[in-house]
């Protein structure tokens, strides 16, 4: 896949995030996705097969937590190093991503036909913090009547702690930054489940070493991600080349033939669906 293409297909992941987060899974349509990306709208069914599938997408590309949980996994930690870095984790990522934490608050609360997809990507996760709790409990340094319950009231804090919805009326200081977040989440937690120690993490952050799918988007020259692979950028190859028109005509003839690629397989999705809809022709009578 050439750098236009995967650049145009990473807009309609991010459109389709913002919109989802804001409006929901149902209020989305596929045009308004393709609106705020830029995007030709055929373009959707071609790379994705529709709407539901933009949506896993979504999932896939901005919700790391399972590749997270299974560095954790892979080091022999103790459970208070466990639970502290699964934490810190989950909540840098709320705060660092309110709106993949918007749609996930969505399918938890709303219960979709789509709260499963989400529940596939988020409980290593769970799990891994089940068996810290666990583990904790039987070694005698978290003390807890009912796992089920710690596990429930652990989970709402964690991935709703910053939803103040309803509540502005009676806020009225600052919300604190992600760090104070995961402070003030690890006192509240350590302490109701009885753990009087220190606070330990296993090693820095996790999540940000992991590739994001917006790395290659985010501060890249524009012109440079819709050029063609390979291609180099004219105006450097201008100064190297000591201004060789004929070779820069060259480069542009083929920005431009790129430039082209994706209003053409536009326009091949659109001529199959016209012969899809259109009715066969009737077989002549014979006389």
């Amino acid at each position: 896949m050439g750098i236009k293409e995967d650049h145009v297909k990473k807009r309609i992941v991010q459109a389709a995030k913002k919109l989802t987060a804001q409006k929901g899974f149902e209020a989305t349509t596929v045009r308004e996705i393709c609106a705020e990306a830029g995007a030709n709208l055929s373009l959707v069914s071609y790379y994705y097969g529709g709407k539901e599938h933009v949506y896993e997408a979504v999932l896939d590309a901005f919700i790391p937590i399972a590749e997270a949980s299974r560095v954790l996994g892979e080091m022999d930690l103790d459970p208070v190093e466990g639970l502290c870095t699964m934490v810190r984790e989950i909540v840098l990522f709320r705060s660092a991503d309110p709106e993949i934490s918007r749609i996930i608050h969505q399918e938890m609360v709303l219960q979709t036909p789509r709260t499963a997809l989400v529940q596939q990507r988020v409980l290593p996760a769970w799990k891994l913090i089940r068996g810290f709790l666990e583990q904790g409990r039987e070694q005698g340094d978290f003390h807890f009547r009912s796992l089920d319950m710690t596990m429930v009231q652990l989970l709402g804090s964690v991935l709703f702690g910053d939803n103040r919805s309803g509540l502005s009326a009676i806020m009225q200081e600052e919300f604190p930054d992600a760090q104070s977040q995961v402070e003030d989440m690890l006192t509240f937690i350590l302490r109701g489940i009885g753990y009087a120690g220190e606070v330990r993490f296993a090693a820095g952050p996790i999540l940000n070493r992991l590739p994001s799918e917006e790395d290659s988007c985010e501060g890249a020259d524009p012109g440079e991600a819709n050029r063609g692979e390979g291609e180099a950028d004219p105006g450097k190859a201008k100064a190297d080349r000591g201004g060789n028109t004929e070779s820069e005509s060259e480069s542009d003839k083929h920005t431009g033939m790129e430039a082209d690629k994706e209003a053409n397989t536009a326009a091949q999705v659109q001529s199959v669906s016209k012969e899809e809809r259109r009715p066969a022709a009737k077989p002549k009578r014979e006389e």
